[in-house]
């Protein structure tokens, strides 16, 4: 098992490693280690237990007995993305909740103050002046009382409760000093006491609104298509080097048609997000105002437009999720940086530097979305990945796949810019486009010396090989240094003896796989090398060598 340590306080790395997740051998990491990703610290042991409640065991062994891989890493900050989700929804929840709770409490409360306060302030006596006098129930006047309590009239009979009220509410008049007693409120006085307020409920879109708020991909959503609706920015995908409508799929060439196309033919209020989480490509030669007509070229000079002059809600905070670009039929040219480009598939991975929203852990490269991110970290997945035809291995499951399209299903991986033809090869992409299309081919020339390459590729090779002595695989026995791992590797069987490689028809074995698929060829009458002045034909090239000097030596 090889330990690496990683760089920028990342974690250790162990390859291979069993993972105790998924039973895999790849690539793994420490459960109980602390690693980083996207700026945010996490330890897999801890994001186990607060998901899903699992206490795993066995943290304090050995290394080997508590390791994970990507892949089920990967799926467990997708469950700990959603557990963040649904608590921040439950927390806008419990909190309008809370805010409705107490204001129906203190609605009751105030519903319970007014009822009492009518109740003890309430006069069911009248009397006009201040003269003594005239009060009921005093000494000099003790008939009304009388006639109201006649036991021969029971038509008139009050209940006891009520008689007790009178009585108490006439005794407290009695006490009440003369030059106190006020005239009873008539009901008209009683308008001018305050209301109790009346209560405040949200409506049922607003609690919607912020429950919503509170998720940021919401925002970052809503921000998008509020970019769309009040612009002429044309959204669209691709694929390969051709341009598609994003709401119907059209097929364009031309950017300038595409663009017509969009804006006759598709209203914005029916742009949606497909994919969310994901950047939409947008083509911002043309931005303007939808709404008033106003001539905007910048993207921030059009937000600050449409929040200060149209009041549309814009979140400023939340990141963008568009992808810029300003095409034009011969020119393609980042939005960004003024890089020019011959085909818009090139054009489209060098957003990766601007974008790194996927980072690389391995090699610290940046990827705009997360499918271009998976695609290149399978390459990193190191392993044994067999051939299921003719059962070769190979160290990662992209080469694999390679293989089997190219050697076997004979499908070509590489797409032409110009037409949907599949090539082998990028050799073959670039003669396919001098010889059908009728391009220049292409040619790069070295800063150092004279010399002039078909592809970028090769002339990198060259300056690292040639120039800059570039051979960082060192042997170990001797100390020779190479250039690929692949010339190492080939080297290794001169020190170890090693003959790993057998002929199934006659079972000898070779320290190489060239020299063993050299040694096919017997096999098979492969005679591929022939001679240009007799014409003989040889099976392997060290034969026509030996038969040039023997026989045709003034040729040599």
């Amino acid at each position: 098992m090889t330990t690496m340590s990683g760089d920028k306080g990342k974690g250790p790395i162990f390859d291979p490693g069993l993972c105790r997740c998924c039973g895999a051998m790849k690539r793994c990491r420490l459960l109980n280690a602390e690693y980083q990703c996207m700026g945010q610290k996490e330890v897999y042991s801890d994001m186990f237990m607060d998901c899903f409640g699992l206490l795993l065991s066995h943290l304090d062994g050995k290394p080997s007995s508590r390791l994970v891989c990507a892949m089920c890493v990967s799926r467990l900050r997708e469950a700990a993305s959603f557990r963040a989700q649904v608590l921040r929804c439950e927390a806008a929840f419990l909190q309008l909740r809370m805010c409705r709770d107490e204001d129906d409490d203190q609605q009751a409360r105030l519903e319970a103050s007014a009822k009492l306060e009518v109740e003890v302030k309430a006069e069911p006596m009248e009397y006009v002046g201040d003269d003594p006098d005239d009060l009921p129930g005093d000494s000099g006047d003790t008939g009304d009382i009388g006639d109201t309590g006649d036991i021969g009239d029971t038509g008139d009979i009050e209940p006891p409760a009520e008689r007790v009220k009178k009585a108490t509410v006439a005794k407290d008049v009695d006490d009440i000093p003369l030059a106190r007693r006020k005239r009873p409120r008539t009901p008209t006085a009683d308008r001018s006491r305050p209301e109790p307020p009346v209560k405040q409920t949200l409506p049922m879109s607003k609690v919607q609104q912020l429950m919503r708020e509170r998720d940021p991909s919401y925002m970052i959503d809503t921000n998008v298509v509020t970019v769309v609706e009040c612009s002429y920015v044309c959204p669209f995908k691709c694929r390969h080097n051709h341009l598609l409508c994003y709401y119907c799929g059209d097929n364009f060439s031309d950017p300038t048609l595409l663009r017509q196309h969009t804006i006759s033919q598709h209203h914005p209020k029916k742009f949606k997000v497909i994919e969310h989480k994901k950047m939409i490509k947008m083509d911002l030669t043309r931005i303007d105002c939808r709404l008033c007509n106003t001539k905007i070229n910048d993207m921030e000079t059009f937000k600050q437009h449409i929040t200060s002059v149209h009041n549309k809600k814009y979140y400023f905070a939340s990141k963008d999720l568009i992808l810029p670009f300003r095409l034009t039929l011969n020119d393609q040219k980042c939005a960004l940086c003024d890089e020019t480009f011959p085909y818009f598939h090139a054009l489209n991975k060098h957003m990766n530097k601007h974008f790194s929203n996927y980072v690389c852990e391995t090699c610290g490269l940046g990827f705009v979305d997360k499918g271009r991110f998976v695609m290149h970290q399978q390459r990193h997945e190191e392993g044994d990945f067999p051939c299921e035809t003719c059962g070769k291995i190979f160290k990662a499951q992209y080469n694999r796949d390679l293989h089997i399209d190219r050697v076997h299903n004979k499908r070509g991986r590489v797409f032409c810019p110009k037409c949907d033809v599949k090539l082998m090869s990028y050799t073959q992409k670039l003669k396919h486009l001098v010889e059908v299309h009728g391009e220049q081919p292409l040619s790069f020339s070295c800063n150092m010396c004279e010399k002039v390459f078909g592809t970028r590729r090769t002339l990198t090779i060259h300056r690292r090989k040639d120039h800059l002595k570039d051979y960082r695989y060192e042997c170990q026995y001797c100390g020779q240094k190479f250039f690929t791992r692949f010339a190492l590797n080939n080297h290794m069987p001169t020190h170890t003896g090693e003959r790993n490689f057998k002929c199934k028809v006659c079972e000898k074995t070779y320290p190489r796989l060239k020299t063993l698929k050299d040694h096919m060829r017997i096999h098979t009458n492969d005679r591929r090398y022939r001679c240009h002045v007799c014409g003989q034909a040889f099976i392997q090239n060290c034969s026509l060598k030996g038969h040039m000097k023997s026989q045709h030596s003034e040729y040599g």
